[in-house]
């Protein structure tokens, strides 16, 4: 019981840390779509 207890606090802290590390890893949503091989201006509207 007290595994599964840790289990559940370790992946409530992940979940809870995830968007931050990512935002600051640089993988955002802007970062990925602003990169020299994305074409914006030639997108169909």
């Amino acid at each position: 019981m007290k595994a599964m207890i840790t289990a559940f606090v370790a992946s409530a802290i992940i979940a809870a840390a995830a968007p931050y590390a990512i935002e600051i890893a640089g993988f955002t949503t802007e970062g990925q779509r602003s990169g020299d091989a994305v074409r914006l201006g030639d997108a169909a509207q």
